[in-house]
């Protein structure tokens, strides 16, 4: 368009590729986002310092808060949104609600804080003044509520400075349906179609598409002419997302607007052929929306790649990305992403890496290449959701279209290729040794000439996430034959059929000193240590296991230690404490979600080993639990002793 970009970024995206990209990029504040990203007048004055007359709010963050809306327009400062009032009016789902009756949209039923058991479980708590599943937590029973209530507010006043919340029935096997919409200055509406948005976790979209799967005609048109009568109303301008809950019976409710591009947005443009962005642009410099609104071809899906563990509830992964090569080249499918190799994911944003979006002729052709793209997306260093997504995209009630936002499409554990990748691993260590002997080269892998009854010269691999403890009857074994080892690339045959895996070291980086004080960077593989392996049948991070693993012992401490990393938010057991199996220890964030860190036994706490705003690593020890027996004991030794 030949517009030049400012970017702005925190200390800890000073390398990121958005900043590298730019025309211009200026820092905006420390690595947490309320100190840069949510720092208004840090990015006005960025806007200032580099004469930028326009500021684009992204799908995150500032992007639907009111003030910075209102800040660019007492500076005279194109906002590419809508109009502060809107927003802040949509800001509050509580106000959104009410907006939505008075237009005669039907909403889901809600009541105050205090009269929550007047609507009966389950119940649905959300964050008023925000979305992306923060703040949101679904209550079965009414003992539950209160905890819920305190995690819930607790995670929005920290995600978007609000904790008000609202308090809803929740609609069991709805669907999540949502209509793209956009307004020009000039009085002009236009839907562009419907998304379906069903598939989720922690409340949060990870597949969208467009059309949605199963809806007649009318019922389309109806949620459509809900969602126009509702920007009517707000008379909307530039982009904007009406979203609806669609219940089995047909019915629908309003939930609220995201007055804001959303992350989905590809979808519509697969579709329809438009650039919402630009279009974006073109609204905030006053120009008409076309007369007519584009023909809906084909269908198109999005699938976002998380660094995350399906396998341990979705907790954020992270770490560096040692490995990213999108799939390229192929007809009809988009890659928009922010990473790149060597990008560090850290804990302090959204661990969105990328989205992959697939349009085709019919629904079917547009997720099979969707899939296709996945298994060719190689993504390692930290762990990714890539395995679920390919694993949901290939789900029967997927592929029949019967998801809904309950839907227990829960993650798989590809047992059985752990031990192909950790075979494929050993072959490929053993041959590496070989190549790199200078002495005796020929001798066997293992050799020793004088006899031993047990042998310990080698050791085994391991994937990254299986247990130690695995049973041969834990999964299927798999027949793996090494048919060839060349360069990085191992053909082998897995249960008759060829594969090829492809296999990188992980980098070690570090600085060794040199004269003079000066530092000199380093780098060199590491001995065989770790393995990022990936071939069609998945991709794993192996590791070599230790030649002499420590015995492990029973003792009656514990330990709870952190299952992702993060930064602690509040310590909720103190020194001396008794606490039963199941009871609060810590709360954690990371990446702008909350978790509770639990106690696994009855006991006393021992020692509290961090403190609020200690940022933690995955596996650190976080409080200790001495068992009521050891202490029984301890007193009793101590008694004796007086």
């Amino acid at each position: 368009m030949g517009i030049e970009s400012v970017a702005v970024y925190s200390e800890f995206d000073r390398n990121a590729l958005h900043v590298r990209m730019a025309d211009q990029a200026v820092p905006i504040g420390p690595s947490p986002a309320n100190e840069s990203y949510l720092n208004i007048q840090a990015i006005m004055q960025a806007a200032r310092q580099t004469k930028a007359d326009a500021i684009h709010p992204g799908y995150g963050f500032l992007a639907e808060n009111p003030e910075i809306a209102t800040a660019c327009e007492k500076a005279r400062i194109v906002f590419i949104g809508p109009r502060s009032e809107v927003i802040r009016a949509m800001g509050s789902k509580i106000e959104a609600r009410k907006l939505a009756q008075e237009a005669g949209v039907p909403v889901v039923p809600s009541v105050a804080e205090e009269d929550f058991s007047k609507l009966g479980f389950p119940l649905l708590i959300k964050a008023s003044a925000g979305g992306g599943g923060r703040g949101m937590r679904i209550v079965q029973r009414k003992n539950e509520f209160q905890d819920a209530l305190t995690t819930a507010r607790s995670e929005a006043e920290r995600a978007f400075g609000d904790g008000s919340l609202l308090i809803e029935k929740y609609v069991e096997g709805a669907r999540h349906v949502e209509i793209q919409i956009l307004g020009d200055q000039h009085g002009n509406l236009m839907n562009l179609f419907e998304r379906d948005c069903s598939v989720q976790r922690r409340h949060q979209k990870i597949i969208e598409e467009s059309p949605a799967p199963g809806i007649t005609v009318a019922l389309r048109e109806k949620i459509a002419e809900a969602a126009l009568t509702m920007g009517r109303k707000l008379g909307y301008t530039n982009a904007g997302t009406v979203e609806f809950l669609l219940a089995p019976q047909g019915e629908f409710y309003f939930i609220e607007v995201n007055t804001r591009i959303q992350v989905e947005h590809p979808v519509t443009e697969m579709v329809t052929g438009l650039d919402l962005v630009r279009m974006q642009i073109e609204m905030a410099q006053g120009q008409r929306l076309p007369a007519e609104r584009p023909r809906q071809s084909g269908h198109a899906i999005e699938a976002r790649l998380y660094a995350e563990e399906p396998t341990n509830g979705f907790l954020p992964s992270t770490g560096t990305l040692h490995v990213w090569e999108p799939p390229t080249g192929m007809d009809g499918v988009r890659i928009d992403s922010g990473v790149e190799a060597g990008t560090e994911i850290g804990v302090y944003y959204d661990p969105l890496l990328a989205k992959i979006i697939a349009h085709g002729p019919d629904r079917e052709t547009a997720i099979r290449k969707l899939i296709y793209a996945l298994k060719h997306c190689a993504a390692q260093g930290v762990e990714t959701n890539r395995e679920f997504l390919i694993d949901v995209l290939e789900h029967e009630d997927f592929r029949a279209g019967r998801v809904h936002t309950g839907s227990q499409l829960l993650p798989k554990r590809h047992t059985e290729h752990d031990q192909v990748f950790a075979e494929v691993a050993r072959a490929y260590g053993e041959h590496r040794e070989v190549t790199r002997r200078t002495i005796l080269p020929s001798a066997p892998i293992h050799y020793r000439n004088n006899p031993y009854a047990r042998r310990i010269g080698s050791s085994g691999y391991r994937c990254i996430g299986a247990s130690e403890t695995q049973k041969p009857s834990d999964h299927q074994e798999r027949q793996v034959e090494i048919v060839r080892i060349a360069d990085d690339i191992v053909d082998a045959v897995v249960d008759g059929i060829k594969y090829e895996f492809r296999i990188r070291f992980a980098a070690e980086g570090g600085h060794g000193p040199t004269g003079g004080g000066a530092t000199r960077a380093t780098s060199g593989d590491t001995e065989s240590q770790t393995l990022y392996i990936r071939s069609s049948l998945g991709q794993r991070t192996v590791v070599r296991l230790s030649r002499y693993p420590r015995r492990a012992g029973a003792g009656e401490r514990q330990t709870a230690n952190s299952p992702m990393p993060g930064q602690v938010l509040r310590v909720l057991v103190t020194q001396g404490q008794q606490v039963k199996l199941g009871d609060a220890l810590i709360a954690l964030e990371a990446m702008k979600m909350e978790q509770t860190i639990k106690a696994t036994m009855d006991g006393v706490v021992g020692a509290i080993l961090v403190k609020p705003g200690d940022i933690v690593a995955p596996g650190q020890k976080l409080v200790e639990i001495q068992s009521e027996k050891s202490n029984e004991h301890a007193d009793s030794s101590a008694a004796a002793s007086d």
